[in-house]
């Protein structure tokens, strides 16, 4: 064999599952917001929406603000222990290095169904969380605009 040849083969095969393993996913981000282990600052932001977070962060100094006054991989303030049964992910592609994952799931058991949007990225290698919405139509909203307004103090 040649041994440039057998140099790329044995490159991609010991290479291959490491580069396998940085990329990932749309949905994994989104599913790493729902990991109970993972902490609120811990979670697979974007380098953006990681900013707003800690700039509301900053301004809030335990106050509250905008943005941080509810959780918003839930669109509520409480939610039964078990509402993760109840998620339903859906991903649509968005371009290159762009999709969003549509989450359906029950905050209560006894309420409706919530429908969350997720805006994710592709940063480097790896699938983070650029934005999270509520698309209903009467109180709907998107969580880097409350973050803005949460480091201005509002």
């Amino acid at each position: 064999m040649d041994r440039r040849l057998f140099m790329g083969v044995a490159i991609g095969i010991f290479a291959g599952p490491a580069l396998a393993q940085q990329a990932s996913s749309p949905l994994d981000p989104v599913k790493a917001c729902y990991n109970p282990k993972v902490k609120p600052e811990r979670r697979p932001y974007s380098k953006r929406l990681a900013a707003l977070y800690r700039a509301a962060q900053k301004k809030a100094q335990g106050e509250v603000v905008s943005g941080l006054d509810f959780d918003p991989t839930t669109g509520s303030q409480d939610f039964d222990d078990d509402f993760r049964k109840s998620l339903k992910f859906t991903v649509e592609p968005r371009g290159e290095g762009k999709a969003l994952v549509v989450v359906k799931l029950k905050v209560f058991a006894s309420e409706p169904e919530k429908t969350l949007h997720y805006d994710v990225v592709l940063e480097g290698n790896a699938w983070k969380v650029d934005d999270i919405a509520d698309p209903a139509k009467t109180d709907g909203w998107r969580w880097s605009t409350l973050l803005e307004a949460g480091a201005k103090g509002q």
